[in-house]
C-alpha cells in the first residue's frame, strides 16, 4: 500500500523530535520541516512514493526499487545520479559511501548487458574493442560522470578506472557492442550511494512518527481517505508529479464546512 508522511501543523510544537529521530536512525536526517502546506496539514520534504516512480524508471541498474507501493534504494545502487535528477521533489540525495561499505560492492548490474542470471565480475574495468569502435561518442554522452568524453586512443575510447563507478551505462548504450566488462586487478570503488526516506523500511515503524510527542507526524495511506482531511492535500498526493512539484504555496481547503472533515484519530483508526 502506498503511504505518505503528513504533518498536522495544529499539533506540531516545532520541537524537531521527528528530524532528530530520523537522523539518529539513519545517520542523517532524511526529512526537513519544510514542504507544501494544505490548510492545517503539510507534506514534508520527503519521498512521496510517486505512483509513476520516476526514480525507479530512471535507474537502469535496479538500484531504486518499488515494493508494495514503497520505493527504496537497493544494494545494486552505483551512485550514478540518475534517480537524483529524476526526482521531481529533490528529496533523493547522493551520499559518500563509507570505505568498508565500498569494498567488494559489485552486485547485480545491467541485465540487458549480461543476461538475467549474470552479474558483473567483482573486479573489473571497461574494455574496448578497437575493431568495433567508431568514435560515435554515445558512451561518453551517457556516462553520468563524464569520464569517456574526449578521451581517444588508438584502441578506441578509453576509460579512467579510478573514476569509473561501474554503472554499465556505456556498455548498455554502445550500438556496436564495443564495450564490455573485464576482470581487473584493482577494484574500482563506488564512492556514492543514493539515499532518501523509505518510511524506515525494515524497522516496522517510522522513527519520526514514533518519536513525535504530540502525534503531529502521521503515516497515512495515499488514497481517497485523504480527501476527508483536505481535498487539496489528496489532489497533491495523487496528481502528476509535475503538478504537485509546482504546488509550493500554502493552499487553503475549499469551502467545505469543517465538521465534514474526518479527524486524524478516525483516519488512524481506519488504517490500523
Amino acid at each position: 500500500m502506498r503511504e505518505v508522511l503528513v504533518r498536522d501543523l495544529a499539533k506540531c510544537i516545532d520541537c524537531k523530535a521527528c528530524v532528530t529521530a530520523c537522523e539518529n536512525r539513519h545517520g542523517r536526517a532524511r526529512m526537513t520541516m519544510a514542504g507544501a502546506r494544505f490548510g492545517r496539514y503539510q507534506l514534508p520534504d520527503v519521498c512521496r512514493n510517486c505512483p509513476d516512480t520516476p526514480c525507479v524508471n530512471a535507474c537502469h541498474l535496479d538500484g531504486m526499487r518499488r515494493h508494495e507501493g514503497k520505493t527504496f534504494v537497493s544494494d545494486a545502487c552505483r551512485g550514478c545520479n540518475k534517480c537524483v535528477q529524476a526526482c521531481p521533489y529533490g528529496v533523493v540525495k547522493l551520499l559518500p559511501r563509507e570505505h568498508e561499505e565500498r569494498q567488494g560492492f559489485f552486485k547485480s548490474i545491467l541485465a540487458q548487458a549480461f543476461g538475467e542470471s549474470k552479474q558483473a565480475p567483482a573486479n573489473f574495468h571497461i574494455a574496448t574493442d578497437a575493431t568495433r569502435c567508431v568514435q560515435c561518442g554515445i558512451c561518453g554522452f551517457n556516462c553520468p560522470v563524464g569520464i569517456q568524453v574526449r578521451e581517444y586512443a588508438r584502441e578506441g575510447r578509453t576509460v579512467d578506472d579510478e573514476r569509473c563507478i561501474g554503472c554499465g551505462l556505456c556498455v548498455a548504450k554502445c550500438p556496436r557492442g564495443t564495450l564490455r566488462f573485464e576482470t581487473y586487478p584493482t577494484l574500482p570503488v563506488s564512492k556514492f550511494r543514493a539515499d532518501k526516506c523509505d518510511l524506515c523500511r525494515g524497522y516496522g515503524e517510522s522513527a519520526c512518527v514514533k518519536e513525535c510527542p504530540t502525534g503531529a507526524m502521521l503515516r497515512l495511506p495515499a488514497d481517497e481517505r485523504l480527501v476527508q482531511l483536505n481535498p487539496a492535500l489528496y489532489d497533491a498526493v495523487t496528481q502528476s508529479n509535475q503538478s504537485t512539484h509546482e504546488h509550493t504555496m500554502d493552499t487553503e481547503p475549499p469551502s467545505i464546512p469543517p465538521e465534514q472533515f474526518i479527524s486524524i484519530d478516525q483516519i488512524k483508526t481506519q488504517v490500523h
